[in-house]
């Protein structure tokens, strides 16, 4: 005997879909809330190319398993997930939500049907254990959609402290020693109170710049704490191999050294290479002594997993269908779930999107396409679900590319070295060459013990100003520094805080005043260890190097690679610019530049 019991409910919200959608598509998190235990997932492909994932979790004094299926979801529209059960009482789960504008709030109907097998079912309608539970999570999204509103707060946050009861004293005594280190920027209480009462999927894998947004703060200043605290053995660092599909992180290390190159996800079945622009991500978890968490999964496929994907649909072997969708201007790509190519396209402000059909080699994109729409065709011979992601998920992901550039980091985790041999690509940094104009005359007139301490003080004077705009030395080279930034705007305020305020530097060296070259270019280059340091190598250093070079002193020369930045271009308003061009030594062609004077 099979009985389907099925929930219903609706709510109504003040807030519009897209502020409600971030909370009913948590479903992790929801179901952290709600008291669902976590799952083990194994993956096995089959002969469609997909990636079956079983599940198995215990339901009370019962072990159960379920196929967990790929959700189907519209951004702000509709949520669909399924389970289908291999073992135990239970058959086929669906649920689904549904967003609806209602005036400038939203209207969320809640569905949910599940097929339970023998007497369970009939108990289950007779005990309303199915509304029992929906009305569980309908209750958790409700909370979180409160708590959110509440500034800086963690939605789902625990009333009960969940440290280890034995490491309490502990982590107070390091909390102490943490909030009095400059580097936790007045912060070290408020991680504290994260690590204590935040749920378990948010401290698994915690993001410093998504923390930034939530404590409102300063992201290097936030990103400063996180290593601190690492330092003194509350959070652990992990690098993240994130697959470019899913985004699934599925390598973690802790020493940047045992980052491997490549790695294969068994979730889209492909394998992919290291990236650290785009795929290398830092992030961090509270230390096993300071909280234990969960093994398993709370959800493995809702779309708070993925916020990337704004779209994921199954559409029937020959078949089409039309899907309403939103997607502000910006660069997408669209691919399927199973393994197969995928295709990027740039969306403009006419809100029309491409109509997408597969055919068996692939997928094809067709303009003009529709307006708020989504048409798709699907050609080939099995059904397929398809996705389409946006390309800007970086945005909260401490990247590979900007942790090694970033000073805190050189400071606080010297010890993270590329293994002997690797290099790391990295699509773009900054790079600063100085050197003392006459050095050689200096050291006739000063003597060598002279000279040194004057090369010593302005080494000195030139990282101060290179540190107070989040940038770091790499290396010294005779009288010359090698400078690094994350940000090209970052350096240049620092070269112009050096040629500014050389002036007060010389106030005590009237005989001896010294005169500094300066030159900047941005560009891809390779992270390799040498002596022990991170350091970079490539074409950009060269041209950084050949511009200062150029320099006739008292000026900064500036490649318009680095001024392609609008930040760097306000930052040089008002002062004189000279255009010039000219092929430096070892370049293949010609670089554009600028010099600039003194601010007048």
């Amino acid at each position: 005997m099979r009985t389907v019991c099925r929930y219903h409910s609706e709510r109504r919200f003040p807030q519009p879909p897209e502020a409600i959608w971030p909370f009913v598509a948590d479903s992790a998190r929801i179901n952290e809330l709600s008291g669902n235990p976590p799952y083990r997932v194994e993956e096995r492909l089959d002969g469609e190319g997909r990636v079956r994932r079983i599940a198995v979790a215990k339901l009370g004094p019962l072990a159960v398993r379920w196929e967990e299926g790929f959700g189907e979801w519209q951004e702000n529209r509709l949520l669909v997930q399924r389970r289908d059960f291999r073992s135990g009482p239970l058959g086929r789960f669906e649920a689904r939500c549904e967003l609806f504008p209602d005036g400038t709030g939203t209207r969320v109907v809640f569905a949910s049907s599940i097929e339970c097998v023998g007497l369970l079912g009939v108990v289950a309608n007779a005990l309303g254990l199915v509304t029992r539970e929906g009305n569980k999570r309908v209750a958790a999204i409700e909370r979180l959609i409160r708590e959110a509103a509440q500034s800086g707060g963690v939605a789902g946050r625990s009333e009960r402290d969940l440290v280890e009861r034995s490491s309490r004293s502990r982590l107070d005594t390091l909390a102490r020693q943490l909030e009095a280190d400059p580097a936790s920027h007045g912060l070290g209480a408020r991680l504290m109170e994260f690590l204590a009462h935040a749920p378990a999927v948010s401290v698994r894998s915690i993001r410093p710049l998504a923390m930034a947004r939530l404590w409102n703060a300063e992201p290097d200043a936030v990103i400063e704490l996180f290593l601190a605290a690492q330092v003194r053995g509350l959070l652990a660092m992990g690098w993240d191999l994130l697959c470019p599909r899913c985004r699934g992180a599925k390598a973690r290390v802790r020493q940047l050294h045992e980052l491997p190159k490549g790695a294969h996800c068994s979730s889209c079945n492909i394998d992919y290479e290291r990236d650290f622009t785009r795929n290398v991500e830092l992030t961090f978890r509270p230390e096993p002594w300071v909280r234990v968490l969960p093994q398993g999964e709370f959800c493995l496929l809702g779309p708070a997993t993925t916020p990337h994907v704004k779209f994921q649909v199954e559409v029937a072997a020959q078949a089409s269908a039309g899907f309403a969708l939103s997607l502000p201007p910006g660069a997408y790509r669209f691919r399927t779930v199973e393994a197969g190519p995928a295709v990027e396209a740039e969306l403009g402000a006419d809100e029309m999107i491409p109509e997408l059909h597969a055919v068996e080699s692939g997928i094809i994109l067709r303009t003009p396409g529709r307006r708020n729409e989504l048409f798709i065709r699907n050609d080939s011979g099995r059904p397929r679900y398809f996705v389409v992601e946006d390309r800007s998920w970086a945005k909260d992901a401490l990247t590979g590319e900007r942790v090694i550039a970033l000073p805190a980091f050189r400071r606080l985790c010297p010890e993270q070295l590329l293994r002997p041999g690797d290099d790391a690509e990295i699509g773009s940094v900054t790079i600063m060459f100085t050197d003392l104009q006459g050095s050689t005359q200096l050291y006739q007139k000063l003597g060598d013990a002279g000279a040194y301490r004057l090369v010593r003080d302005h080494f000195a004077f030139l990282s101060e100003r290179v540190q107070r705009h989040n940038g770091f030395i790499v290396k010294t080279v005779g009288d010359a520094i090698m400078a690094a930034f994350h940000d090209p705007a970052d350096a240049v305020q620092a070269a112009l805080s050096i040629q500014d305020e050389l002036a007060a530097f010389n106030c005590d060296r009237a005989d001896t005043p010294i005169v500094l070259k300066l030159g900047l270019h941005a560009g891809p280059c390779v992270a390799v260890t040498t002596a022990d340091v991170l350091d970079y190598f490539g074409s950009t250093v060269n041209a950084a190097s050949r511009l200062e070079h150029q320099c006739r002193g008292g000026e900064i020369l500036l490649s318009r690679a680095v001024l392609a930045d609008e930040a760097a271009r306000r930052a040089i308003a008002g002062r004189p610019v000279i255009e010039d061009e000219m092929t430096l030594r070892g370049l293949a062609g010609p670089i554009r530049f600028c010099r600039i004077g003194p601010r007048s």
